[in-house]
């Protein structure tokens, strides 16, 4: 540039020898730094860069391993399956149960919900459905699933209510819990005493507990032996129309 050129013959012609030579001096210390701070901006990326790819090399590895460990654990739980203590899981005092394989008996977002509870806890999910919710999220939601089958005309609820062949499902296919939902099976004392003949653990209160409470009467006996205050009502259940007005007449 013939005028860049023209301003510095003139600056040069100007100034002092001394003060150029200054100048120059000063040019060539910061020319210097700005080529140290180039080179050692250019080995910290380079060192950044290898230290991002050994740590993505080694993700990789871990989610690889963590994946097939998943896969063999689930394959390995349906040729023996069984229940275990892990210490590391105690929380009060007393150890937790983990379950391996488990049975949602219900359907529907019920079941999917149960499943996705048991995915969480690493355990085998399975399932059971009507021929009509051949296409329902929890069949196919499931590690496993089965088809339950009913006579013809049967309805669908039927099915999911059919103690023996669900046992016979979960049996076969190594459940070692069954979890009811709500609604179906899920406050029937027959249903968990099935369970329990079967060495299934059933995931609902106890037998006793059921026998007790799915009455109405005998829950109300035994909030009344506990002292807890209940509504006025007939000292036991009434066996006739007559009595249900005879007591009508009293109160």
């Amino acid at each position: 540039n013939p005028l860049l050129t023209m301003i510095i013959r003139t600056m040069i012609t100007m100034l002092p020898r001394s003060r150029i030579t200054a100048l120059f001096g000063l040019l060539l210390v910061c020319l210097s730094q700005a080529v140290d701070g180039f080179v050692i901006g250019k080995q910290q990326f380079n060192v950044a860069q290898s230290s991002v790819s050994t740590s993505t090399s080694a993700l990789a590895s871990t989610s690889s391993a963590s994946s097939s460990a998943s896969r063999s654990s689930k394959a390995s739980s349906k040729v023996a399956v069984t229940k275990e203590t892990d210490p590391s899981t105690t929380t009060t005092g007393t150890s937790s149960i983990r379950f391996r394989n488990v049975m949602a008996a219900n359907r529907g977002e019920i079941a999917v919900r149960v499943m996705r509870a048991a995915t969480e806890l690493n355990a085998v999910t399975t399932a059971i459905y009507a021929q009509e919710d051949h296409k329902s999220q929890h069949r196919w939601g499931a590690d496993f699933s089965y088809l339950l089958e009913k006579d013809d005309g049967a309805t669908p609820i039927s099915a999911y209510l059919d103690i023996n062949q669900i046992i016979r499902i979960a049996s076969n296919a190594n459940v070692d819990a069954i979890h009811p939902g709500y609604g179906f099976l899920s406050e029937s004392p027959e249903f968990a005493q099935a369970c329990a003949d079967a060495n299934i653990v059933f995931v609902g209160p106890t037998v006793d507990n059921l026998l007790r409470f799915s009455d109405k009467t005998s829950a109300r006996q035994a909030a009344i032996d506990a002292g807890v205050p209940v509504v006025p009502g007939s000292d036991g259940a009434l066996q006739s129309a007559q009595e249900v007005v005879d007591f009508v007449e009293q109160i």
